[in-house]
This record gives C-alpha cells, structure tokens and sequence, in this order.
C-alpha cells in the first residue's frame, strides 16, 4: 500500500491495519531513499572522476606574442606549438 498521508482521517478511530501499513510505507519511502543515496559516489570518488573528466587549470600557460613574420620563422611556430602543448598538457590534466 503506497503512503496516503489523508490517513488516518481526523477524529477516526485507530485501526492497527492501516496505521501499520501507512508506517510501513514510509519505511519503505525512507530505505528507498537511502539506497539512492549510498549510490552517490563518495567525496573521493567524486574527486578523482573529476579529475579523470573534466579540464585541468589552464592558468599558467602563457600567451605567446602574436606578431607573425611573412613568412613566418621556425621559432615563431615552434613557439605557438610549444604554447598549444602547454595547453594540451594543462587541459588534460597529465
């Protein structure tokens, strides 16, 4: 019997049978929720899936001068790659 929370009725007589399965109902709603709740990941588990699926801190990669010779120098693009790994490295937090 699913919790009615009309019973029992104002001024009515205490019957067992259905005091019983009103309690018996929020039991069940009770242990439910506990379940749904011991399925959470803990705070460590939390952490760690965070770290395994979200963006590292991107803070300490530097900005590289963008002033670009025509035709550009090996040190130019070496230094806009060496900045894109940086960024790589940050972001996938390794």
């Amino acid at each position: 019997m699913p919790y009615d929370p009309s019973l029992p009725a104002n001024n009515s007589p205490i019957v067992s049978a259905e005091l019983r399965d009103q309690l018996n109902s929020l039991k069940a709603l009770i242990d439910d929720l506990q379940a749904q709740l011991d399925a959470l990941p803990t705070s460590a588990a939390m952490t760690a899936r965070l770290d395994a699926y979200t963006a590292g801190n991107c803070e300490f990669v530097s900005l590289p001068a963008l002033t670009v010779s025509n035709p550009p120098t090996q040190a130019e693009v070496q230094n806009h790659a060496n900045v894109l790994n940086n960024l790589y490295i940050a972001l996938t937090r390794t």
